[in-house]
């Protein structure tokens, strides 16, 4: 995301023709490829939120007398009663994904914005696991988004909630300095592809960095090797899914990337102590206790 100091006091500005609201609604969302010339103007902004999720090409934005060019992988997001004034640049296609919505009440815990007129945000996901799943989640809303029926609107809501945990866990994490962006891209892809099988060298390709140099820095940070990491994963997954499904023990473990039964068994009997069949044997006693 680029800004740029400019002497934007357009009088042309002021005799724009305001772009009209999208309809009222609780999640509206779209889908658009649009080239030089396409712009929106609402001089007081709508009365929902706006996110744009900036796919290729590039867009820009005058917020707060600066103009804000976004690339591929640039969110921003702006409240109600925040002026919109976006467009295509010259010489660019603007390829981006957009939702209006309302919020729920217990979400705005994470937009973590001002309240105040004008207040705005913005980030940018480097290629990764992080920026896939926000994709993939925009895409699923826009789907159910556009169906008449109720669950497909919950479904819908769902995928919008999914991309706001996932934005405001990413900005928390980078706000605090825990985790290296590297780092943390292989630990979120091992967290939804454990069933996957997994080399060191392959995970270092996809992050760009040498075997040796992820698995130092990796363990620096995390306090354990990738591999002791991903075991430490499909285990405590093995544990839920023990206690909250009717699946085999055989069936779990094929669900978590082991290929033996029994290896899963010897892993899991280590770790907590117990064997699968006894670890759900005691939670179903305890809970009929309760």
């Amino acid at each position: 995301m680029k800004q740029m100091a400019e002497n934007l006091n357009d009088p042309a500005a002021s005799h724009m023709e305001e772009t009209a609201s999208p309809p009222s609604g609780i999640l509206i969302a779209g889908h658009f490829t649009q080239p030089f010339g396409y712009q929106t103007y609402r001089s007081h902004g709508t009365r929902d939120w706006l996110i744009t999720f900036t796919l290729s090409g590039s867009g820009q934005y005058r917020l707060n007398d600066e103009l804000v060019t976004c690339a591929a992988g640039d969110i921003v997001l702006l409240p109600p009663g925040t002026p919109h004034d976006y467009r295509t640049p010259e010489n660019s296609v603007w390829e981006f994904l957009w939702a209006h919505f309302v919020p729920l009440p217990h979400w705005f815990g994470w937009l973590e914005l001002s309240r105040e007129p004008g207040a705005w945000t913005s980030l940018h996901l480097e290629p990764g696991e992080l920026k896939e799943r926000v994709e993939a989640a925009f895409k699923r809303l826009l789907r159910d988004s556009l169906e008449l029926d109720f669950y497909r609107g919950q479904l819908a809501m769902n995928a919008m909630e999914e991309i706001l945990l996932l934005l405001s866990r990413n900005r928390t994490r980078q706000k605090s300095g825990t985790l290296d962006p590297r780092v943390d891209d292989i630990w979120n892809y091992l967290s939804s592809h454990m069933k996957e099988q997994h080399s060191v060298e392959q995970l270092a390709a996809r992050v760009a960095l040498s075997p040796s140099r992820l698995s130092h820095l990796f363990k620096e940070q995390v306090g354990e090797s990738i591999m002791e990491a991903l075991m430490r994963l499909r285990l405590r997954h093995a544990s839920r899914l023990l206690e909250h499904t009717s699946l085999l023990v055989a069936e779990i473990a094929e669900e978590i990337g082991f290929h033996s039964p029994f290896y899963f068994t010897k892993q899991f009997t280590a770790h907590y102590g117990t064997s699968p069949s006894s670890y759900r044997k005691e939670l179903r006693l305890r809970s009929e206790g309760n």
